[in-house]
């Protein structure tokens, strides 16, 4: 764990960092789970009443803000905000189903408004199962004051719901994650453009953290996110338009370290820290699930952190357990799409095709543009022989994806090979591995894009070459061999070699 500790420049064991919990307490921290009596609310998210459609962000942000404000009052049961992002941007309905739906007692939505350098907040509280307005306001303030705006809009809040606040209360929703309205803006802006996941929108959000940390050095949350932010890029295979891949980790590993650094009780910043580990390939794997158990301890609603739990525990052979915490986060978030391909994917590599396809058939329905459940669809109906509908499929992830992922022209391949198309499938996946013999490195990803669709064309030599040049030899490699696609190589000693030498029973619990 030392080892670990000094590559991320912290220089402290892990456990150390935590030296508190939200509540003061010492560690290990207790869960946030309401108690039984706790009043129960949704903040749904407020509308961009600006002419300007580009002023989304800063509704989007004022909700989340206060979602996050309200929930650290301990009277009080918040609905996560990935819990009611499925109801943005939809028509009206009615109080009561969306109550029962959302199992709250009181509803809140608003509106935000710039015009010029004001900013104007409308705020409506309501009993779900009436719809009866309790406590409503209008909030007008300049740019330079939405940090108090915030603040305010809060503590107003939280009274109308339970009337007097404590002075601890008091002291919760006064909080600021930062002082510097211009660096709250940019934090704003770039949490809006991460949510697309996209590699261009997540570039911007880069800037706009950065930009936030250049004028607030001392600005956690906002490092924490960067840090999240680098670790999309390398765990999707994204390229960056400036940095290589390696500047990438090395930044997000410096981001994370220095984000819990300066707060050791945020979720976001140990749910970074336990992504940037799984990716940095560590010689154990404790470290990862530490960090990542701690996030979801600290924010029980943080449907991200249970997400990436999931994909941890699966890659080191836990289907069970990491079934489970996919379960969880999409019982925080109902119809998460990522959630649902994950758990599909446990069921393609236990050979549940028709569970599977259930599952993406899903993914698809909630997230028509998220190309990678495309591709995933595309393979679990090559392994069930409907060649056809998997060239759909495929054609579809390619339309939808950036131009550079390659995950998507391997699954065409793949396609083509079983349709015998050999000639294109086979110019394609030259074309693929070209490029991995000009740059040298195959990873996993590469493993997934080429070597798999090698296998299906019957070039098990050049597939068997691929996964041996495959570095690291860690849980990721690991759990990509065990795809179905790869029975036809389990027999091989070159192929068992890898597997076992990528086991992650070799690095510890």
């Amino acid at each position: 764990m030392g080892a670990l500790c000094v590559a991320l420049g912290l220089g402290v064991p892990l456990g150390s960092l935590a030296a508190q919990c939200p509540d003061g307490s010492a560690p290990p921290c207790r869960s946030r789970a309401p108690s039984g009596g706790a009043t129960t609310v949704a903040i749904l998210y407020f509308d961009n009443l600006s002419p300007d459609t580009a002023d989304a962000y800063l509704a989007d942000g004022v909700t989340e803000e206060l979602i996050v404000r309200i929930g650290a009052v301990p009277r009080l049961s918040v609905k996560s905000r990935y819990a009611v992002r499925r109801f943005r941007g939809q028509p009206a309905r009615d109080p009561a189903e969306l109550g029962r739906e959302l199992g709250v007692t009181f509803l809140v939505t608003g509106g935000v408004r710039r015009a010029g350098d004001h900013v104007r907040v409308t705020v409506e509280l309501m009993r779900a199962g009436t719809g009866a307005r309790v406590w409503g306001d209008v909030y007008d303030r300049s740019e330079g004051d939405l940090l108090s705006l915030q603040t305010d809009l809060a503590r107003d809040l939280a009274g109308g719901i339970i009337g007097r606040l404590a002075p601890a209360d008091q002291a919760r929703l006064a909080t600021l994650p930062t002082r510097n309205a211009a660096a709250y803006e940019h934090y704003l802006r770039g949490n809006f453009a991460l949510a697309q996941r996209s590699p261009a929108a997540t570039s911007r959000a880069l800037g706009e953290f950065q930009a936030a940390l250049a004028l607030d050095p001392d600005f956690a949350a906002a490092r924490a996110r960067a840090a999240f932010a680098y670790g999309l890029f390398f765990a999707w295979g994204w390229r960056h338009p400036d940095l290589p891949v390696d500047s990438i980790l090395a930044r997000g590993v410096a981001a994370a370290g220095r984000a819990l650094q300066r707060d050791s009780s945020s979720s976001e910043a140990w749910m970074a820290y336990g992504m940037l580990l799984w990716l940095q390939q560590p010689a154990t794997y404790t470290g990862m699930l530490d960090a990542m158990r701690r996030s979801v301890v600290l924010d029980p609603g943080n449907a991200e952190a249970e997400n990436l739990l999931g994909v941890i525990l699966f890659n080191l052979g836990q289907d069970s357990a990491a079934a489970e915490s996919f379960h969880r986060a999409l019982a925080i978030e109902p119809g998460r799409p990522i959630s649902l391909m994950r758990l599909a994917e446990i069921a393609w590599t236990a050979g549940r095709d028709a569970e599977a396809l259930r599952l993406l058939d899903s993914t698809v329905g909630v997230a028509p543009t998220f190309y990678f459940a495309y591709v995933d669809r595309a393979w679990v109906l090559l392994h069930a022989h409907d060649t056809a509908a998997a060239r759909t499929n495929a054609e579809t992830a390619l339309r939808l994806a950036p131009e550079e992922f390659e995950t998507g022209r391997g699954v065409l391949a793949a396609v083509q090979a079983s349709a015998g198309d050999t000639l294109p499938a086979r110019l394609a996946l030259d074309s693929l591995v070209g490029a991995l013999d000009r740059t040298g490195k195959v990873d996993q990803i590469q493993v997934f894009n080429v070597a798999m669709p090698l296998v299906l064309l019957g070039d098990t030599a050049r597939a068997l070459d691929l996964i041996e040049r495959a570095r690291p030899r860690r849980a990721r490699l690991w759990a990509s061999l065990r795809w179905p696609e790869f029975d036809p190589l389990r027999a091989s000693p070159r192929f068992r070699r890898v597997v076992a030498e990528a086991s992650p029973t070799r690095a510890g619990p």
